[in-house]
């Protein structure tokens, strides 16, 4: 199979509301914005694929964990949540980095921003948070959702936190330039843009920006801040994020 329809599979799951055919239609045309051969049978074939793992639920398992974690010690007066998706997941030094902030991370899978919303109340409303970090929507992308179409997403999350948690703040990491999903470059920009316009008329809502911080003064992507798969940061990547990350949170906690 096309390597370009191996990394879709891989890394990205779709939402299951989503058309059939216009989904196919998505496949087809990034493949050739991509250059990239592919055949009916394997539009059809990634459609079906990306849609069955593109379920709400699809995530339950790792949600389950949390909740036997929580049943054993739950965690009380929680600073600051992080979730998201997997960059969240695999931050293990989340709690060294933010000291002395008491951080909990419910980060899970390679989930799109429609999987945290549906485990909204298991992953965020429990905890009662003071502030919240979140990291998500390139899965989203990467599986042929349209900016907009993501940002949506993301304002039903903003919702549900005015509605659950009211004068809870939102911090919203942006994407990051990963070499491995160079080729939607334009639209995770987009995305970011988006959101940065959010911000901008919402008191309680910030962006932060990692893209240049994470680019050479020439504004290379750099393949050192990742690891082997060129889409998960490294030690080093995370050592930008927390003091982005960091400086956004000062005001509020007075760090």
């Amino acid at each position: 199979m096309k390597k370009f329809i191996q990394f879709i599979i891989i890394f990205t799951f779709y939402s299951c509301s989503e058309d059939t055919k216009l989904l196919e239609s998505r496949i087809e045309e990034q493949a050739r914005k991509n250059g990239v051969e592919i055949s009916a049978s394997e539009i059809k074939e990634t459609a079906a694929y990306l849609k069955s793992w593109g379920k709400e639920d699809f995530y339950q398992e790792a949600i389950d964990e949390f909740l036997e974690q929580d049943l054993l010690d739950f965690p009380d007066d929680i600073n600051v949540l992080f979730t998201g998706s997997s960059s969240i997941r695999f931050w293990n030094s989340l709690e060294e980095d933010m000291e002395p902030l008491k951080v909990l991370n419910r980060g899970f899978g390679g989930a799109h921003i429609s999987h945290v919303n549906f485990h909204f109340n298991d992953v965020v409303r429990r905890y009662d948070p003071e502030a919240i970090v979140f990291f998500c929507g390139t899965n989203d992308i990467t599986a042929l959702k349209t900016p907009m179409e993501t940002v949506k997403d993301f304002k039903m999350f903003r919702d549900k936190v005015r509605n659950e948690l009211p004068n809870v703040h939102i911090f919203v990491i942006g994407i990051k330039p990963s070499p491995a999903r160079e080729y939607i470059e334009k639209e995770e920009m987009e995305y970011n843009k988006l959101i940065s316009n959010m911000a901008e008329a919402d008191d309680l809502l910030t962006f932060i920006d990692i893209w240049d911080s994470m680019l050479t003064q020439d504004g290379k992507r750099m393949p050192e801040l990742f690891i082997e798969d060129g889409l998960h940061i490294n030690a080093a990547g995370y050592k930008i994020w927390t003091k982005l990350v960091r400086e956004k949170l000062e005001p509020l906690f007075n760090l």
